[in-house]
């Protein structure tokens, strides 16, 4: 997956680049710089960046499930 697929991926599921970054250790401003095509990101980098949004959507999808059993409504919460 290249730089330019991953950061249509984050966007897409509205995923905030600090969010990605606190996952992988690395900072907002390399984040940036990798999506914009000012850095190039290892593949293993790359490979990160793109299992550190899996487990966010993953992550969002066990709150909704969470709330869903418990009778809870999400509405107005951005997750």
């Amino acid at each position: 997956m290249t730089s330019a697929e991953l950061r249509s991926r984050r966007a897409a599921a509205r995923i905030p680049g600090h969010a990605v970054c606190s996952r992988i250790g690395k900072s907002r401003s390399w984040l940036s710089d990798v999506e914009n095509g000012l850095t190039t990101a290892t593949p293993g980098e790359l490979a990160r960046v793109s299992s550190a949004i899996d487990s966010i959507i993953a992550d969002r999808e066990r709150v909704r499930g969470l709330a869903a059993s418990a009778g809870l409504s999400l509405a107005g919460v951005r997750l």
